[in-house]
């Protein structure tokens, strides 16, 4: 896959540093939206930012979530955004950035808390959006999709759940299972398309994979039980072989493909599979932007982001 650079709008130092990969996303109008932090006279502040290829950006701050927690955009379109800064509280943002309105997520009544974990939320199929969260215990382990349905300006989760760790290649130790005893693996990203869900896994704990390396990766689609129905790429066997291995998946915006992104230098290039045919495409790096990377792509435009900027680019033929 061949990306001609078209420009690229600084955002500040280390306004994308964390987390990986940052919370990005492409428009159907061809602007972009991302969660960027800055460094202002009374501290660190986080915000959501809507960027334009023209260089034109304006920023929404957002409060600060619960520890360990991750803002997750839902973008409505025409209806503007919601911005989950963990799984109770949210922030209503019109479409032009000028307005906010904090309100609480209702559904958190009888269970522990989970805190988001970054990314952007789907739609599903039933019109609800799909989010990950963390276990109650550990921030880190992001295992449980949820879904969130928005009315008006009232949230509230509607479902949770796990995959089925016996559908996976899973080799970890004793953080390879859910609060309770339940094993499941970590999950990157959950998208619906035409009636299927597909979901990436990242292996047993987050913990090894960031720094021992992950046991497995599966990209599947799963069947109407969420079990898997179709395994489109799957890497196994990692704990014996040598080296640290990971990827990390982030779904398109126009739902055709996933970016797998090695954790580790190791790894090489990043490749974009699609989730119909399978076929990978490695993603050639621009001249100039050895920074920076993949993170959507919408038809023929693309998306790229470093520690500090966003750089739009064109899907060449």
């Amino acid at each position: 896959m061949k990306l001609r650079a078209a420009a690229r709008v600084d955002l500040g130092p280390g306004s994308l540093a964390f987390p990986k990969p940052p919370t990005v996303c492409l428009r159907a109008d061809g602007s972009a939206v991302c969660i960027a932090t800055s460094r202002t006279d009374s501290g660190w502040v986080t915000s959501l930012v809507r960027v334009r290829p023209s260089g034109e950006h304006v920023r929404m701050p957002i409060p600060e979530g619960a520890f360990g927690a991750q803002p997750v955009i839902v973008d409505r379109g025409d209806g503007g955004f919601v911005v989950l800064v963990d799984d109770r509280n949210a922030v209503l943002i019109d479409e032009a950035l000028s307005w906010s309105r904090a309100v609480e997520i209702r559904g958190t009544e009888d269970r522990d808390r989970q805190v988001a974990a970054g990314g952007i939320a789907r739609q599903a199929e039933d019109g609800d959006w799909l989010v990950v969260l963390s276990d109650p215990v550990t921030f880190q382990n992001a295992r449980t999709i949820a879904e969130l349905h928005i009315d008006g300006e009232v949230l509230a989760w509607e479902s949770i759940e796990l995959l089925d760790g016996k559908d996976y290649p899973m080799a970890g130790g004793r953080t390879s299972t859910a609060p309770g005893g339940v094993k499941a693996p970590i999950i990157g990203d959950v998208i619906d398309v035409s009636g299927s869900r597909f979901v990436a896994a990242q292996g047993s704990d987050t913990a090894s994979m960031l720094r021992y390396g992950s046991d497995f990766f599966t990209l599947a689609e799963l069947d109407g039980s969420k079990r898997i129905a179709r395994r489109v790429y799957e890497e196994s066997g990692w704990k014996k072989a040598a080296g640290k291995h990971g990827i990390r998946a982030r779904f398109t915006s126009d739902g055709t493909s996933a970016i797998l992104t090695p954790v580790f230098r190791t790894g090489g290039r990043q490749r974009l599979i699609g989730l119909v045919d399978r076929a990978i495409e490695e993603i050639s790096p621009i001249r100039g932007a050895a920074t920076f990377a993949l993170v959507d792509v919408r038809g023929s435009d693309a998306i790229l982001a470093s520690d500090e900027a966003l750089l739009f680019a064109t899907v060449e033929d």
